[in-house]
């Protein structure tokens, strides 16, 4: 033996004495790990040691090595196998670990022994220096395909043995075994079995590394669906697609039909890997979680909203031939030409009101009682099963930190935040603070945005899951028109819709949407609206008519792809099946096939004196200390400036700020220069002049005095 290994040895035995190994030994097993089918095939191992061993009698080192056998000996024992593993025979050992695994992934017993071989390194290291010994190379060493299949009783030239190494194979197909270095000749290759595999045999059930942070913990909702997976399930289904839409039961289900089984499952989601990840990256990661399961002894449920598997041929051929059976819950369009089975799939219906109370009482224990409106909007949010988990454990934690119970606005605000809205090509107010009751407009028009948030409160109840709108392909979307002159509070009527509902306001950036390209146009559209209509948001299309203006005849190429443009924007509204408003100024331009397809169209007039009124005091309300001696005729401004309220809006800031400058109070003086600055900015008559004006006319409290 040569100098370093021999110290090695003498190392060994100095730091793992057989007292102190036994006792170990004996700890690991009082605390119920079992250890009886890796212990026994490294009796079987020890014993090929000694016979190996003993063939080489005329190695220099040969007697050192006989008493590192005699320690090995004592320690793990040493029984004979009758005979060399059979490649073709599937393993039957008894009921532990390493008989489990053999049995789910359908290892043959030279598989078995040449797992145990690969991972004796790991479990002793004097094997270690044992299979440097024999290899030949003067420190510690893992075993190489050569003397693997030499320990095993088969030479490294028996073709049926090789075979049992190869790439397709259960011990490299599922992750048990590699070899450390690919580009050396095949049997000089060194084993390598991951350290997960090594530690399952010893009876750790701690989870990889690789996929750890990814498990979460999906709750359970029975459903019709459930039943139906876990009848395919049941009919030896492997791998099962199902579509689910945000909001909807999905995974969950899935679970659901797991648990009627009596299956385990681990549940990975894909949107916790890296931001960056790549396909090979991608590919690593989906082999990890199939062993994970595989070793587990339960079903992969692979959540994958972003749709990073689709297209990843190598991922597919992975997951179709798992020893344990997968599903997979992702949000897109599976092509059958992937696959060489027939794979199960089916969408995941949405969640409707009456299941999401149940999770929600579940989750929080009971439903908040303190304001029944704020929770009614709480319901009406279309969270997943894990969004409303999530929701309800964010919600207590804030409750114990405050010392305060769970109410509706701490669970309405968690609740949004778990359904944040990121939508490319839109800009998003995610808590709109306007409500109806700040919509200063003419009673009709008030009374015509009550009943779209009436319809909207009820769209889920009448419209989904029923013919209500329509047989076909017509969506169960509300679209609403809002029109009138600029600065009628169309855009502020949008978000105090958003408001009322607890829903985020999204605004199409048009600049984001329209291309030069020919087609592109509709793709962003496309991707912007269907994105949309499965979130939580109100979808608003201001200055409508630059997308949705009349067809004209066609004269040349520019018309025809315009005219495309709006047909597609035509079919694809119908289809809709969120809640979107559009504003426009110019309702004669918007097609009439559009008209039609509209739900609602509010008309915004321009206010009469009793609106103006209110807008005048709604803003001045807010305006800075006004001046006692110059107080704000409201009569007068009512009867005489006819503006809108962005108008009015706008001449109260002009007011504010003139007033500031002067270091004074704000007066009607400003006001009214501010007002005369306004109908000069939009190019109107000015009616009035001076402040003698408004002294001839009294104002309409003087009359009454």
């Amino acid at each position: 033996m040569g100098p370093a290994l021999r110290a090695g040895t003498l190392l060994l035995v100095r730091v793992l004495p057989t007292a102190a190994w036994r006792a170990r030994q004996e700890e690991t097993v009082a605390s119920g790990l079992a250890l009886r089918g890796v212990e026994r095939r490294l009796q079987w191992l020890v014993a090929d040691l000694a016979e190996t061993v003993a063939s080489r009698s005329r190695a220099p080192d040969h007697e050192d090595m006989q008493t590192l056998l005699g320690l090995l000996a004592d320690e793990h024992g040493q029984a004979r196998r009758p005979a060399p593993p059979d490649p073709d025979v599937l393993c039957d050992e008894a009921d532990d670990e390493l008989a489990d695994l053999a049995s789910l992934v359908g290892m043959s017993s030279l598989d078995t022994s040449l797992l145990v071989v690969a991972a004796a390194a790991d479990l002793d290291i004097r094997f270690g220096a044992l299979f440097g010994f024999l290899t030949g190379v003067p420190t510690q060493s893992r075993a190489t395909v050569a003397l693997a299949l030499e320990l095993c009783g088969h030479g490294s030239m028996a073709p049926s043995a090789r075979a049992r190494l190869g790439p397709f194979t259960p011990l490299r197909r599922y992750g048990l075994l590699r070899f450390s270095d690919d580009a050396a000749p095949f049997v000089a290759r060194h084993l390598v079995v991951p350290d997960r595999v090594v530690a399952h045999l010893l009876g750790d059930r701690s989870p990889d590394p690789v996929v750890a942070p990814l498990r979460v913990e999906v709750p359970l909702a029975g459903s019709a669906m459930a039943d139906e997976l876990a009848e395919s399930l049941r009919s030896g289904v492997r791998i099962t697609h199902v579509r689910a839409r945000p909001g909807s039961v999905g995974a969950s289900a899935a679970v659901g039909a797991l648990e009627l089984l009596g299956l385990g499952h681990v549940a990975i989601d894909l949107r916790r890997a890296p931001g960056d990840i790549d396909a090979s990256a991608i590919a690593e990661l989906a082999s990890v979680a199939v062993r994970e399961a595989t070793l587990a002894g339960a079903a992969l449920l692979l959540v994958d909203p972003d749709g990073m598997l689709v297209g990843q041929r190598l991922v597919y051929s992975l997951l179709e031939t798992s020893p344990v059976p997968v599903v997979v819950v992702d949000d897109e369009d599976w092509d059958a030409a992937w696959f060489d089975d027939a794979v199960l799939d089916v969408e995941a219906p949405a969640l409707v009101r009456s299941e999401r109370l149940e999770l929600w009482r579940a989750a929080l224990g009971k439903e908040p009682a303190d304001d029944a409106s704020t929770w009614e909007k709480v319901l009406s949010l279309r969270l997943s099963p894990q969004q409303i988990l999530a929701s309800a454990r964010s919600a207590c934690l804030r409750s114990v930190l405050s010392s305060s119970p769970v109410d509706s606005a701490a669970v309405a605000d968690v609740a949004r935040g778990q359904s944040a809205v990121r939508l490319r090509g839109a800009t998003v107010i995610p808590r709109p603070s306007a409500r109806l009751d700040d919509v200063i407009v003419l009673e009709r028009t008030h009374a015509a945005l009550e009943t779209v948030v009436s319809w909207a409160r009820q769209r889920e109840a009448l419209l989904v899951g029923s013919d209500l709108a329509g047989k076909g392909t017509k969506g169960q979307g509300i679209v609403v028109l809002f029109a009138g002159s600029p600065g009628t509070g169309k855009t502020l009527a949008a978000e105090a819709l958003a408001g009322e509902l607890g829903l985020a306001l999204c605004t199409v950036d048009l600049s984001a949407m329209i291309d030069k390209y020919v087609g592109e146009t509709e793709k962003n559209l496309e991707r912007l609206i269907s994105e949309a209509e499965n979130l939580n948001v109100v979808l608003f299309f201001d200055e409508a008519d630059a997308l949705f203006g009349s067809r004209s005849a066609v004269h040349d190429a520019r018309d025809r792809y315009a005219n495309q443009e709006v047909s597609y924007l035509l079919q694809r509204i119908e289809r809709f099946q969120g809640l979107a408003v559009l504003a426009t100024n110019l309702k004669e331009s918007m097609d009439e096939a559009f008209v039609r397809r509209l739900h609602h169209v509010v008309v915004f007039d321009d206010p009469d004196p009793p609106t103006r009124r209110r807008l005048w005091e709604a803003h001045l309300r807010s305006a800075p200390a006004q001046s006692r001696d110059d107080p704000v005729d409201l009569d007068w401004l009512a009867e005489t400036a006819e503006l809108t309220g962005g108008g009015i809006r706008n001449a109260v800031m002009a007011a504010a700020f003139a007033a500031a400058e002067a270091q004074r109070p704000m007066g009607m003086r400003d006001v009214q220069a501010a007002v005369r600055a306004e109908y000069a900015k939009l190019g109107r008559l000015v009616p009035f002049l001076d402040d003698a004006s408004r002294s001839a006319e009294p104002s309409r409290a003087s009359k009454k005095c």
